[in-house]
């Protein structure tokens, strides 16, 4: 900055505040401090420019309580795609669990950590953690719409959308007694992915019978344990909509262990489009979105927040997509 500076003749505040584009700076200025920046190469020292702007280039991340937690495929994917972004732009991530992030212990994780934005995932109805995110002033996103509240930024799938997708392809394929286990009715995904089953249902004159309808918690194991206790049951069903793919596995497992033949005896359909479906027996029909991108969306509406650059639209809803294989 020093050299800079001498080169075009000025300080090296202005210089500073030239490639901060600050507005102080007259753009003649501007365009000739960058010019010279280009010239020597110049490259902000991040430690440096952290301790000056009281930035630390951590973002946060908060993954579901567990069991699922980042272990979950559908988290890796989406994980990879935060990563790709915020490496490339010089930040640093770190991990957490969201079993601790409720209520006060916010405060104390954010003042520990001292990060400067964070992406959280599977947000609550009316999130009460919005309240401690605003009051801290720290800059975030929401995977999901956590709803309530329009000033929120949030990248999401159409949740209804896509299980009405999925239940009406099975319609067509003249399944009219499916079954669903949703994910926890407390989340947003699991509450819309619910409905979007009823609506496809319902525009089909088909009347909605609860006792096909099993709450399980976004897990192999939650599903599993849900597909023994229907298949107890004296309700019979010809094809299972689990509310996300990890869940889909789960039924699979507990179908095969009956010597239920997939898709002839009953159809399964999941959600999310992970990779792993690919290579299940048979392959996982779904509805596809790219946890990855939404990963990758999620990290540079954060950067955008940010760096206080104006956006036009915090709401970035992503459409499913139907991607039919061998098991419905």
């Amino acid at each position: 900055m020093k050299d800079i500076a001498l080169e075009a003749g000025v300080s090296k505040s202005t210089v500073s505040r030239a490639l901060r584009d600050d507005p102080r700076v007259n753009e003649k200025t501007k365009e000739k401090i960058r010019k010279i920046a280009r010239k020597l190469n110049y490259q902000p020292h991040k430690a440096a420019k952290a301790l000056a702007n009281k930035n630390t280039s951590i973002i946060g991340i908060v993954f579901p309580r567990s069991p699922r937690s980042v272990a979950d495929p559908f988290f890796l994917e989406f994980l990879q795609g935060i990563s790709e972004i915020a490496i490339s732009s010089g930040y640093s991530l770190t991990l957490h669990n969201d079993d601790i992030y409720q209520g006060e212990k916010l405060d104390t994780i954010f003042n520990r950590h001292n990060m400067d934005g964070i992406i959280l995932t599977e947000p609550w109805l009316d999130d009460p953690r919005i309240v401690h995110l605003k009051r801290e002033g720290l800059p975030f996103v929401f995977l999901g719409n956590p709803m309530g509240d329009e000033d929120v930024p949030w990248v999401e799938t159409d949740n209804r959308i896509g299980a009405y997708t999925a239940v009406s392809y099975l319609l067509d394929r003249g399944h009219e007694r499916i079954a669903t286990i949703t994910g926890p009715l407390d989340l947003v995904a699991g509450r819309y992915r619910l409905q979007g089953y009823k609506d496809a249902l319902l525009e089909r004159g088909i009347k909605i019978q609860d006792e096909l309808i099993v709450n399980a918690d976004f897990t192999q194991e939650g599903a599993y344990q849900a597909v023994k206790e229907l298949l107890k049951g004296k309700a019979g069903f010809t094809a299972i909509f689990a509310a996300n793919d990890v869940m889909a596995i789960g039924v699979m497992k507990a179908l095969k262990e009956k010597g239920i033949r997939i898709p002839e005896e009953i159809a399964v359909m999941g959600y999310d489009g992970i990779q792993l479906g690919e290579y299940l027996d048979p392959p996982l029909t779904t509805i596809y979105h790219s946890a990855e991108e939404m990963g990758r969306i999620a990290m540079e509406l954060l950067l955008k927040i940010m760096t206080g650059e104006n956006i036009e639209n915090k709401h970035i809803l992503i459409e499913p997509e139907l991607l039919i294989r061998g098991s419905a």
